[in-house]
C-alpha cells in the first residue's frame, strides 16, 4: 500500500520548469493565477515574477462582484491593484491598467509610478468611460516602453521629457495633445484615432514607419508625412480641408513617395482631391507594390467616382479591391445622368487590370450607375475570380433583389473564371 502514496519527488506540478509555469500563468486570468500561490511555495514565487498582467475591465468586475456599494467597489478594486502591484518582484512588460469612473486620480499616480520602476515595454491604459485628464508627468518616464495604448487621455510632457524613446507601435484613442510629443526612428505603427492636437507630434526620423491609421484626426502637418518612404500600410479616413490647411501637399503625391506601400485605405471624401487622370497617372503608377485597395463610402459625387476609378486603373499590381458605395437614391436626375454618362464613356475606354483576382462591392440599391461601375471592372480583368456583392440594409424587397441580381448576371466578363457571389 505504501507504494501508492506519493512522495513529495512525484509533486510534479510544482516540478514543472519555472518557464513553463510562468508561459502557464501568463495564459490564465490574474485572479486564476493569483490562486496558483497556495499551490507550493514554488507556485507562490512563480506568481511574483508573472510578466503580463491584464487588470481590465472584466478583471475590474470580477473584483467588486460582490460589492453594492461605489465607494466599496473602488475600494475593492485599489486595493486588489496595490497587493498585487506589492508582491510583483520580476518585470512587467506586459500591463494593462483599467481606469473605473470616479476613481481618484492619486491612484493612478501610483500605479504608473510604480510602473515605471519595471521593466514594462507593452502598456494599455483604458480611461474610457471617463472625462479626458491629464496623465501623470511621471508617465513620460517608461525608458523601455514599446507597445503604448491610451484611451481618452491628455498628454502634455514636461519639455525635458524623453518622451517614450523606444516606442515601435502607438495607438492613441480620443488623445489630446497639447505639448511636443516626440517619435524617434524605432516607430514603426502608428495610429491616431479621434485625436486632437496632432499638429504637436514631432518625428525626428519617420523611414522605419511601417503603418499609419489616421481617423478622425485634423490639424495634421502633412510635411513629416513626405519623408515616410517605408509605408506599407495606409488607412486615410479625413476631409478634404485637413490637406487644404497644407496646400503645398498633394494627396497623391503624398501617397506615391511610399513605394512599399501595399494596403492602402482611404475614405471617399479624399478622393476629391487626388487631383485629375493625368495627375493620377503620374504618381499612382510609381505605386506598384499596391496590391489591396479599400474604397469606403464612394457617394453619389462626380469627382469621387471619376477619381476612385482613375486610381484603381493606375495600379498596376492590384489584386483586391473593396468599395463601400453609398449612393442616395435621392439625388437629382440631372447628377444621375452625369455619372451615368461619365461611367459609359469609361466603359468605352481599354483599360486591363491584370491582376485584379477579387472584388467586393457593397451598399447596392439597385442604380444603373452601380451596374456600370461594376460592368467596368468585370470587362477589365482579365484574372478576376470572385466579385462579391451586397445590398445596402435597407433594400429588402424580394422583388428588386431579384431584378438586380439578374441584371448583374448578363454583365459581360473578361474572365471566364469569374463569379458574381451574393453576400445578402
Amino acid at each position: 500500500m505504501s507504494s501508492l502514496c506519493p512522495s513529495p519527488d512525484d509533486d510534479r506540478l510544482s516540478n514543472l520548469p519555472v518557464a513553463l509555469k510562468q508561459t502557464i500563468l501568463d495564459l490564465v486570468p490574474v485572479r486564476d493565477a493569483a490562486r496558483t500561490c497556495i499551490l507550493s511555495k514554488a507556485w507562490r514565487e512563480t506568481w511574483t515574477m508573472r510578466s503580463c498582467l491584464v487588470l481590465n475591465k472584466l478583471f475590474y468586475l470580477q473584483v467588486i462582484s460582490n460589492k453594492n456599494e461605489e465607494a466599496e467597489q473602488l475600494s475593492a478594486f485599489s486595493s486588489a491593484l496595490d497587493k498585487i502591484f506589492a508582491v510583483q518582484t520580476g518585470p512587467m512588460v506586459d500591463t494593462e491598467i483599467y481606469i473605473p469612473p470616479k476613481l481618484e486620480s492619486h491612484h493612478i499616480h501610483h500605479w504608473i509610478q510604480h510602473l515605471t520602476e519595471k521593466d514594462v515595454e507593452v502598456f494599455r491604459l483604458d480611461n474610457a468611460e471617463n472625462d479626458a485628464c491629464l496623465v501623470p508627468s511621471v508617465f513620460f518616464d517608461f525608458a523601455k516602453l514599446k507597445v503604448l495604448e491610451i484611451d481618452k487621455w491628455i498628454l502634455s510632457p514636461p519639455p525635458e521629457s524623453r518622451c517614450f524613446s523606444n516606442l515601435v507601435s502607438v495607438d492613441l484613442i480620443r488623445v489630446s495633445i497639447s505639448a511636443p510629443v516626440s517619435f524617434r526612428a524605432q516607430l514603426q505603427d502608428l495610429e491616431l484615432r479621434i485625436c486632437n492636437g496632432i499638429k504637436h507630434l514631432v518625428f525626428t526620423n519617420i523611414n522605419n514607419l511601417k503603418r499609419l491609421y489616421m481617423v478622425h484626426s485634423p490639424e495634421i502637418d502633412w510635411r513629416w508625412l513626405e519623408k515616410a518612404n517605408g509605408l506599407e500600410q495606409l488607412t486615410l479616413v479625413l476631409t478634404p480641408a485637413d490637406f487644404h490647411k497644407s496646400k503645398s501637399v498633394s494627396l497623391i503625391r503624398l501617397l506615391s513617395n511610399s513605394p512599399g506601400l501595399s494596403v492602402l485605405f482611404i475614405h471617399g471624401s479624399l478622393l476629391e482631391i487626388l487631383g485629375g487622370p493625368h495627375t493620377m497617372r503620374t504618381h499612382a503608377t510609381r505605386m506598384v507594390n499596391l496590391k489591396i485597395l479599400n474604397l469606403c463610402s464612394v457617394s453619389f459625387k462626380l469627382f469621387r467616382i471619376a477619381n476612385g476609378l482613375s486610381l484603381i486603373r493606375c495600379l498596376p499590381n492590384l489584386q483586391i479591391l473593396l468599395v463601400k458605395l453609398d449612393f442616395n437614391v435621392t439625388s437629382s436626375n440631372h447628377i444621375i445622368s452625369i455619372i451615368e454618362s461619365h461611367l459609359e464613356s469609361q466603359s468605352r475606354k481599354d483599360a486591363v487590370l491584370d491582376n485584379l483576382t477579387t472584388v467586393q462591392i457593397s451598399g447596392l440599391v439597385g442604380l444603373r450607375a452601380e451596374l456600370l461601375f461594376s460592368k467596368i471592372l468585370l470587362a477589365s480583368s482579365p484574372s478576376l475570380e470572385d466579385m462579391f456583392l451586397s445590398f445596402r440594409t435597407d433594400v429588402s424587397y424580394p422583388n428588386e433583389i431579384l431584378r438586380i441580381k439578374q441584371e448583374f448576371s448578363k454583365l459581360p466578363r473578361k474572365s471566364q473564371k469569374a463569379e458574381l457571389l451574393w453576400c445578402n
